[in-house]
């Protein structure tokens, strides 16, 4: 506010001089320290001050010394301003991928927000392998057959479940033990992915193993050994007494042997959290596919008690479906290893083989996968290598 005033007062006897006269250097004049007593401006003093043969008269109470200062700090902030404008010139002369109009460092800078381009991802190749828990729900299911020709309401499936490889006892037992079979027990999963920029392509491979539950009691509707039936009974009657007419005798129904839910996917990755040492992500994905399998049944034969029939499919095309999946993923540094959880929802509608018939039903389960990643290929932790050091 000060320096306002003095800045007015001083220009107030301008206003009165002639249009004629010249404009006053003031940074010349504040600094002519060496010059003529009729030009040198001190504090406190009045001074006379030749300026095209009139004379300017100027009081000074410390305007020069403010002047001076803004004038000085304007100089030092254009001239910092125009080296980094200068400095971004120069990078950007040697930046290869930047594709901008290099006329000026002013219009380069408005242009580009940042000086470095970020790192281009590349596509990487991961393997997940896994030991899966899964539930299987109930479903309505349909017989055609030359003996049984039934609907069973709410048919229930169950897990072949025996983990005997995963224990030290089996192989203190059964030294003829083959450590490699608890790859195939009871089901797995293995997958095969490749991700650039969190999209994530996927194979896999699901190997179910399901069979019929044995102690239920269904209503059941349709015809068995030409007797028509339409009530709630045993599925499985087997216990060595004569069976009455119409009695359901299906003693098994299975789909464990070569088992397989093939599928391909799509699912994006999100980045929980992302340290030095160790990394964890969320991917959720969707699949589709085709199961195929070697579906195994059997039925008491007629007019015998211990006795059955037992009939196999050829393993072939047996229905189609898909899933929806979220697995958390803990990795190690650089993502090199990992383990993983997955949580999976599938639902296919299956058609094979049953007896000398066949058999449709819809298969809904849910599997839980607990397992190792692998990081197959992954070039963005390789380093380049300098060739200007090769001689």
């Amino acid at each position: 506010m000060k320096s306002s005033f003095i800045f007015l007062f001083l220009l107030a006897p301008c206003f009165g001089y002639s249009q004629e006269t010249s404009k006053i250097n003031l940074v010349d004049l504040c600094q002519d320290s060496n010059s003529s007593a009729d030009s040198k401006i001190s504090d406190q003093t009045s001074t006379d001050v030749s300026h095209d043969n009139d004379n300017l008269i100027i009081v000074d109470q410390g305007f020069c010394a403010e002047y001076l200062k803004l004038e000085s700090e304007a100089t030092v902030t254009s001239m910092v301003v125009q080296l980094g404008k200068k400095i971004d010139l120069m990078n950007i002369e040697h930046c290869s991928t930047c594709d901008i109009d290099k006329t000026s460092a002013g219009d380069y800078v408005q242009k580009v927000p940042s000086i470095n381009p970020p790192i281009k991802d590349k596509w990487k190749i991961r393997f997940y392998a896994s030991h899966s828990f899964t539930t299987y729900f109930n479903s309505d299911i349909t017989f055609k057959s030359s003996r049984y020709s039934v609907e069973i309401k709410d048919y229930e499936w169950a897990e072949r479940g025996n983990r005997n490889f995963f224990t030290a006892a089996e192989y203190k037992n059964n030294p003829k033990s083959n450590p490699l079979q608890m790859i195939d027990e009871p089901t797995n999963t293995f997958t095969l992915s490749l991700e650039k920029n969190g999209h994530e392509f996927f194979i896999s491979a699901f190997h179910p193993k399901y069979l019929q539950k044995d102690e239920q009691v269904k209503h059941i509707k349709g015809i068995i050994d030409g007797v028509a039936v339409d009530s709630y009974q045993s599925v499985r009657k087997f216990d060595g007494t004569p069976s009455e007419p119409g009695t359901s005798q299906l003693l098994t129904n299975q789909n464990t042997h070569k088992q397989m839910s093939f599928e391909m996917g799509y699912g994006h990755r999100f980045t929980l959290f992302n340290t030095k040492h160790a990394s964890m992500s969320f991917i959720p994905s969707v699949g589709l596919g085709v199961m195929v399998g070697e579906n195994k049944s059997g039925y008491v034969k007629k007019g015998t008690l211990w006795e059955w029939d037992s009939y196999k499919d050829s393993q072939y095309f047996q229905g189609f479906g898909g899933s929806v999946a979220g697995r958390v993923e803990l990795n190690t540094w650089k993502d090199r290893i990992g383990i993983f959880y997955e949580s999976k929802l599938g639902f296919y509608h299956l058609e094979h083989g049953f007896l000398d018939g066949t058999q449709s039903y819809n298969l809904g389960f849910n599997g839980n996968s607990v397992g190792i990643k692998v990081m197959l290929y992954n070039p963005n932790n390789w380093k380049k290598r300098d060739k200007s050091n090769k001689k």
